[in-house]
């Protein structure tokens, strides 16, 4: 597993002898692939967006802003063990959607300390069920189509862009409704189908994880708690301590 970070540049996936699972975690609005096989050269990525890049085929993106995101990297022999040895290529999916994957990634591997030989078994079992997971997900998303009642694949991405962008300051779902070109009722309604969450206790989730990544990078919790749109810094370590179990402090 890996998290890798880019501000700007191309990103190449040169025919490698593994598989590998992406999660976007930040950005992707800006991220265009440009492969002379790309069948859908006008899609982009965003946060939650996921792409499985079987072995052997080479892909290339053009990236013009910042990107964060999770890479988990599986051989065959990885997939057997975690679908009951059935030896199937995982499909070629780029900017896919499944809330199950994301979660599963945002609640597990990115909160477990992969370095720690106590949460291993954690960490295995979190892996084989995405793994698990990631082999049918061609048969669960189709480029952020919208489930039924759900918001489009456009409106997603706007939304999260908003999010993304804004995240410092206040953020109503009128906002987020008025961006999506809905009712606040209808957006509400049709987020809730999208995320499996409300508007709000999902921009609450983008801003602990904002304020982990910020964290983490070393910035004070005062300046961390003002960038993320906390009302103060208490504020935050409580909202953080709530979602991940532990305080800012731990991170830092």
């Amino acid at each position: 597993m890996a998290v890798w970070e880019q501000r700007k540049g191309e990103v190449h996936y040169r025919a490698a002898d593994h598989h590998t699972f992406s999660l976007y975690l930040r950005g992707g609005s800006q991220v265009r692939e440009v492969s002379s096989s790309a069948i859908r050269s006008n899609s982009t990525g965003s946060p939650g967006a996921i792409c499985t890049l079987p072995a052997g085929d080479c892909f290339a993106w053009k990236n013009e802003g910042y990107l964060r995101w999770l890479h988990v990297y599986f051989r065959d022999r990885h997939l057997g063990c975690a679908t009951g040895n059935i030896a199937t290529t995982p499909a070629r999916v780029l900017f896919g959607c499944d809330p199950a994957l994301r979660e599963l990634c945002q609640r597990f591997l990115l909160v477990l300390d992969w370095e720690d030989p106590d949460q291993g078994i954690v960490l295995g079992h979190a892996l084989m069920t995405l793994l698990a997971r990631a082999r049918a997900i061609e048969h669960v998303t189709s480029d952020f189509r919208a489930p039924n009642g759900g918001l489009t694949g456009a409106q997603r991405r706007a939304v999260e862009d908003t999010v993304e962008k804004g995240l410092a300051n206040r953020i109503t779902v009128r906002d987020l409704a008025e961006v999506s070109g809905l009712s606040p009722r209808q957006f509400s309604r049709a987020f809730t189908v999208s995320y499996g969450r409300s508007p709000y206790e999902w921009v609450l989730r983008q801003r602990v994880e904002r304020a982990r990544d910020l964290l983490s990078d070393g910035q004070k919790a005062r300046d961390v708690a003002e960038l993320c749109g906390f009302s103060s810094q208490t504020h935050m370590i409580r909202r953080f301590r709530a979602a991940f179990g532990y305080t800012p402090t731990a991170i830092r």
